[in-house]
């Protein structure tokens, strides 16, 4: 008969086949030390059914590390204690398995089992970030999105949010200003069990400023499921940083070439600086000035996320060979092929029924080259 026992104010649950033991002394994930989702367990020596100075060496023990969602093995270990390192965030299940005569027939004598969610994106995901459109005088419209690899979503709340800090200029500083967080509301997230992967993809709208912007991405746990630390408090959300900042910095102009925004990302990033930057017409590279006939070379897609169906707005063709629209999957396999005829700027719409929900990449190709590329989201 299982028995539910609180180990520790995390409420962790334990749940034993036998009814008056509780032999895991404790489990806990190091946060960040010596790496992500880093786990340790070790038996409760305190306890003489659980660990016997003269009968103990005779004992077995073995820990069983599985998915909390479907029960499926991650890996087993001999002995008092393990250590064990996550590649995926989600929620595992570990049980500590007691074998005291020795006799694999009949079963083990004790088995304890606690069930926790990690308190980190296990691998090195990051957040993209992708501009719509920059009007002058009013900030910029971007796309936030990511793709965390993940075993499940064991204990998540279903809904996640978007956080942008904005970080000064040097001379905002200097003049007591300082930095401050822009709160998104809350959107739905879900577990994609065909790629094991979170996907999420926001788009929001950053007002204009002379600085940077640093975004990061926060999920709720659910009460009690989150691991806990040293000092034996459970995690309450789970966050996912970005590495690089952005920048807003409007065009003078809106004849679709301008990229003002991106050139100062890129700088900013590159110089690991919030200088402020006055890039009010950077031009993509053309042939002509004249925009009632410049030819240009960026592929237009909407909408993003996307669903049933993708609209492209395509370039006039740079030569006489053949083009081809490739979409790939998030490990490189192509999922889609159409050839586009020969000619001057062409709108094309393609069907997305048979792909399924996740990450992909929309490639324009000519003669082999590569034109121009996206990436897109599909949801349903």
């Amino acid at each position: 008969m299982k028995k539910i026992i609180f180990l520790t104010v995390s409420t962790l649950f334990v749940f034993a086949f036998n009814a008056h033991t509780q032999c895991i002394k404790d489990i806990q994930n190091l946060i960040s030390q010596p790496e992500p989702c880093f786990f340790i367990g070790y038996v409760d020596f305190d306890n003489i059914e659980c660990f016997d100075v003269f009968e103990g060496p005779n004992w077995k023990y073995t820990w069983k590390i599985r998915s909390a969602s479907d029960g499926e093995l991650i890996a087993s270990y001999d002995g008092l204690a393990f250590q064990h390192s996550f590649k995926k965030f989600g929620g595992y299940q570990f049980c500590l398995e007691i074998d005291k005569d020795g006799d694999p027939s009949n079963g083990a004598d004790i088995v304890n089992c606690v069930e926790y969610t990690t308190c980190e994106i296990c691998s090195g995901d990051s957040i993209k970030m992708a501009y719509n459109s920059c009007p002058y005088g009013e900030g910029c419209e971007i796309t936030l999105s990511t793709a965390i690899l993940a075993q499940n979503d064991y204990g998540l709340e279903p809904v996640a949010k978007f956080i942008v800090t904005y970080l000064p200029t040097p001379q905002e500083l200097l003049g007591g200003y300082e930095s401050y967080d822009i709160n998104f509301g809350e959107f739905p997230v879900e577990y994609n069990p065909f790629n094991d992967s979170i996907l999420v993809s926001q788009n929001i709208k950053i007002p204009f400023q002379r600085g940077c912007f640093k975004p990061r991405l926060v999920f709720k746990m659910k009460d009690g499921y989150g691991a806990h630390g040293m000092d034996a408090t459970a995690c309450t959300e789970i966050e996912l940083r970005s590495e690089e900042k952005f920048r807003c910095i409007a065009c003078a102009n809106e004849d679709g070439e301008c990229i003002a925004s991106e050139a100062a990302t890129k700088i900013s990033n590159e110089e690991d600086s919030c200088d402020p930057f006055f890039f009010c017409n950077q031009l993509r590279e053309t042939k002509s000035t004249d925009t009632s006939s410049r030819s240009f070379t960026e592929m237009l897609v909407s909408p993003n996320p996307a669903f049933d169906r993708l609209h492209l707005e395509l370039p006039s063709a740079l030569g006489n060979g053949a083009r081809t629209i490739l979409i790939y999957n998030q490990i490189g396999q192509p999922v889609i092929r159409h050839t586009v005829p020969n000619g001057e700027k062409t709108s094309i719409d393609l069907s997305l029924d048979n792909l399924l929900p996740g990450l992909y990449f929309v490639n324009l190709m000519e003669n082999g080259k590569l034109l121009s590329s996206k990436q897109i989201f599909v949801q349903r």
